[in-house]
Formats: C-alpha cells, structure tokens, sequence
C-alpha cells in the first residue's frame, strides 16, 4: 500500500551529507523526519537539530529523538566497534509509531516505509519500534553483528 507520502528534495540533500560531509563540515549523527503541515511530505524535523547539540552521549541521545507522541523516521549513523577492535559506522532507519500517536498517522508511516528505504541509499538495516522497550543495545548489536562489542561507546 502506498500511502502518497514523498520525501522532500532537501531531505535526500541531507541525508546524502550524513553520507559524505562537505569538507569542514562537521558529521551529522541524526535525521529525523516528521509529516509536514499539509501532510503530504516528510521533512526534516527542525527540533532535531537543537537535540544533536545538547548531547554528548550518542545511545542516550539516540533514545531521546524517540521521546514524541508523534511518528516519525530517523536515521542514525551507528557508531559501534567489535571484538576485533575495529570500529565502523553504518546508517540506520529507525521508525518510530509510538502506541499514542494518531491511527491514522501510524498507517501513513507504515505505508511510507519502503518509499523512504528506496530514495535513501546505504541504510545497513530497519528497525520498526513502537516503544523504548523495543529498542535497546542487544537489539541493535544483534542487527549490526554477532561480534559487537560497544555501541556509541556504550558496552553491549
């Protein structure tokens, strides 16, 4: 099902800075994505911005983005490092339906999860989550490989 929803051209602009940042730019870790005002695109969620500077811890911070009663996608560059001592970063697709938000909003996120997976390329992998219980370091090492060791600097 296809619910209508695009992404807007400046989101794909920033995701593709998370990829590869403009020299001298510093690296984006977060993207959140929210409906816009008339409900027919996502866009990048302003608020975001402001939480990505007030944070030092990127697991703690990554838990707050999810805090709305509203849905919404993020995207989360993953910086995790395994029991051969070789740390990586990988983008991650995180969508967010908490059970308080709007039916009607729910579907529309469902629904729009295979367009956003299509117009953003080099996400590693997906987790639908629809409460903080559904997301915690096991989970997320699990899905980044069995020799994860710490994610965001955080022991596994």
């Amino acid at each position: 099902m296809r619910s209508g929803i695009s992404l807007h051209d400046v989101v794909i602009e920033k995701f593709n800075l998370m990829k590869i940042p403009k020299p001298g730019q510093a690296k984006r870790k977060f993207l959140r994505l929210r409906l816009s005002e008339d409900g027919k695109h996502l866009v990048e969620d302003d608020e975001c911005e402001t939480q990505q500077q007030t944070c030092t811890d990127g697991y703690k911070q990554l838990l707050s983005h999810l805090q709305s009663k509203h849905c919404c996608f993020l995207i989360c560059d993953i910086s995790y490092d395994t029991n051969d001592s070789l740390t990586r970063e990988d983008l991650i697709l995180i969508q967010w339906c908490p059970s308080e938000a709007a039916i009607k909003e729910r579907v529309q996120f469902s629904s729009t999860k295979e367009e956003v997976k299509s117009k953003l390329r080099g996400i590693r992998f997906d987790l639908e989550v629809n409460s903080l219980d559904d997301i915690d370091l096991s989970i997320l090492a699990d899905k980044l490989g069995k020799n994860v060791v710490r994610i965001e600097g955080v022991p596994v």
